[in-house]
């Protein structure tokens, strides 16, 4: 039997009409149950045995039994209709209760940031949500890779209209090294002797140039070095061993320079800021976990 032919011939719903017959022995609770009308439920099991070729009930004025056909076919109507309840009320829940598996994909330089601030206290308190945390190098297509929420830096054009795009903070940059470079190059106290000092490059695309103002000064780092690399963690490592000043964002280096392992450069000049970005399918029908993650993002 083809499953088309199953489905147009078959109506589910006499199934499910035939099931609550024979559940409560009763056309009238059936009705109520299913906010039908009796004669709609009578009409039902009619064409239902009709197709069948058998009767499965047998009815009087006072009672409803199952007959042996009807014994045997309602063993199998009971499974699927109690399948097809449990499946619509686990699809219900994820709506409700943050459960089941949330995919999460982020450049590789989100993982310091976001594994302990974000995502270890969203796991503890949501333990019936599991995660896989894919580390990208491009950005994945949300879509094809059934990805739930995508965090990314800076103005990203969307491969999909259906997509959101959701600011989470602005991420200042600034100019970062070790104590060590200190002690043995000095301290960069003037924009003007940036040429004088090693710089980590990072290239992602074109080297990164930085706008930087003071009142009404306005200068433009370029940060070309002899050292390049093409992510910030390891911009961040290179700072720390002291291969030169890089060019970090604050959420990346504050813990380093909480534990003066970095030092902050020219902090009284203005830095320009990186937008960090959620992007995920449509507002519409969001699962609690996707919504309860977000609300742990915007904390930060």
């Amino acid at each position: 039997m083809k499953y088309q032919q199953f489905y147009d011939s078959m109506h589910l719903n006499q199934l499910l009409i035939f099931s609550k017959i024979a559940q409560h022995k009763s056309f009238t609770k059936a009705a109520t149950e299913l906010q039908v009308d009796k004669s709609t439920v009578s009409n039902n099991l009619a064409k239902l045995e009709s197709r069948l070729g058998v009767r499965l009930l047998n009815r009087s004025t006072r009672s409803v039994t199952l007959t042996e056909a009807g014994q045997g076919y309602y063993q199998y109507c009971q499974q699927i209709v109690e399948t097809a309840e449990e499946a619509e009320q686990f699809t219900a829940n994820l709506g409700k209760e943050a459960v089941g598996l949330l995919r999460v994909a982020a450049l590789n330089d989100f993982s310091q940031i976001f594994i302990p601030k974000v995502i270890q206290p969203f796991m503890e308190a949501n333990p019936k949500v599991e995660m896989e945390l894919i580390l990208e190098y491009r950005n994945t297509d949300l879509v094809k890779e059934r990805v739930d929420i995508a965090l990314r830096f800076g103005i990203v054009p969307l491969e999909d209209s259906n997509l959101i795009s959701k600011k989470i903070l602005d991420d200042e940059l600034g100019l970062y090294c070790s104590p060590g470079f200190i002690d043995k190059y000095g301290k960069l106290v003037d924009v003007s002797q940036i040429n004088d000092f090693d710089l980590i490059e990072l290239f992602m695309g074109p080297h990164i140039q930085l706008p930087i103002k003071k009142g009404n000064v306005s200068y433009t780092i370029d940060m070309k070095g002899r050292f390049k690399v093409n992510d910030l963690l390891s911009a961040k490592d290179a700072a720390l061993s002291g291969l030169g000043i890089a060019a970090l964002s604050k959420l990346l280096s504050q813990e380093a320079v909480e534990k003066k392992q970095l030092v902050p450069l020219l902090t009284d000049w203005q830095f320009p800021s990186v937008a960090v970005y959620a992007i995920y399918p449509s507002r519409q029908w969001m699962p609690a976990k996707l919504k309860v993650f977000l609300s742990y993002l915007e904390q930060l």
